[in-house]
């Protein structure tokens, strides 16, 4: 099977970003093709980037733009002549071999990753799709997220359909709401996915979860990487993407006053993240350091001191601690 991975980007202040998630693709991918789409890629981008033998920088500009390029993108690569593609967000990095979890799928399996905690308390994915007006045939198991996913030439038809809810009106002027104001079925590109995952027209595709923890982390704040995830990635291996979802420590402004013990405590945890301690391990291999992958803080500094390097220990006191946290929430009904 012809598979390429597909990455779509147009901010120029997340080549760091970009660079991280194509030099472990390239570490750790074996040799498969690479296509990146990014438009505002300037010289020396390019220059960098000739130096990865199986990525292909394309600067041509997609219908739609930000989340809702998906479908578009790997719509492109399909007709193309690629039978299989394998999508990953830009604020993502891997740490062994990507194509892991989709090997020996079947060509019909739809592979996609299991959203945060917190988003599978937002109503299901049948009920997005009754909220678009379409007939249900089943239920999904979890609310997804589409940081990673599979799709193959079987899912023309599911990425169409899909790339025809994105560009809506309605939908676009959801878009351009305040977050926490969208209807919950039009919040992000994940919910006209899953309400097309359950419906009579494409309920039928097998579909396959990445397990969260296990295949990947979503670090959202002082969320997302569990003690018990942590022991497991210590004993057996890291996972096998690193999601650095909400804030993004390239971009992030450092040093401000906390306002409480909690941004205390949520900015310390951010400064030892997952997503960073792969970064700056990763960088270490191919000689590419920037300064927001050094400590900020001399309580975080301590930290990364005292996991030895070692990804899943750095922070571990602080994931302890916000996993007593959460059982005491849970405890109380919150």
């Amino acid at each position: 099977m012809k598979s390429s991975f597909c990455i779509v980007e147009d901010r120029p202040a997340w080549e760091p970003s970009l660079k991280l998630l194509l030099l472990s693709l390239s570490a750790y991918a074996s040799g498969g093709a690479i296509n990146l789409f990014y438009p505002p890629a300037g010289r020396t981008f390019l220059g960098w980037a000739e130096g990865l033998p199986h990525v292909r920088v394309r600067t041509q500009r997609l219908r739609l733009s930000g989340w809702d390029v998906k479908p578009e993108a790997a719509l492109v690569l399909i007709d193309e002549g690629f039978d299989e593609v394998i999508w990953i967000d830009s604020d993502i990095v891997a740490c062994r071999d990507p194509n892991g979890p989709f090997r020996g799928l079947s060509p019909e399996t739809f592979a996609l990753t299991i959203d945060a905690e917190a988003a599978q308390r937002n109503g299901t994915a049948a009920a997005r799709a009754r909220s678009w007006g379409l007939e249900v045939r089943r239920e999904l198991p979890f609310n997804p997220n589409l940081g990673v996913f599979r799709a193959t030439r079987c899912h023309c038809q599911l990425l169409a359909r899909w790339s025809e809810m994105l560009a809506r009106d309605e939908y676009q002027a959801c878009q351009r709401m305040e977050w926490k104001e969208r209807p919950l079925h039009m919040m992000g590109d994940h919910d006209p996915l899953a309400a097309l995952l359950c419906s009579a027209e494409f309920s039928e595709i097998p579909v396959q979860f990445l397990r969260r923890g296990a295949d990947i982390i979503h670090f959202d704040g002082v969320y997302g990487y569990t003690s018990a995830a942590r022991i497991q990635h210590f004993l057996f291996g890291p996972p096998v993407f690193v999601h650095s979802m909400g804030a993004k420590p390239w971009s992030h402004r450092w040093n401000e006053p906390p306002l409480g013990l909690r941004d205390w405590f949520k900015e310390r945890y951010f400064d030892v993240s997952p997503y960073t301690a792969y970064a700056a391990k990763l960088g270490q291999e191919f000689g590419f350091h920037e300064g927001w992958m050094d400590p900020h803080y001399p309580f975080s500094r301590a930290l990364r001191a005292l996991g030895m390097g070692r990804p899943p220990l750095i922070g571990l006191p602080l994931a302890v601690l916000a996993d007593i946290a959460r059982l005491v929430s849970i405890a109380e009904g919150r």
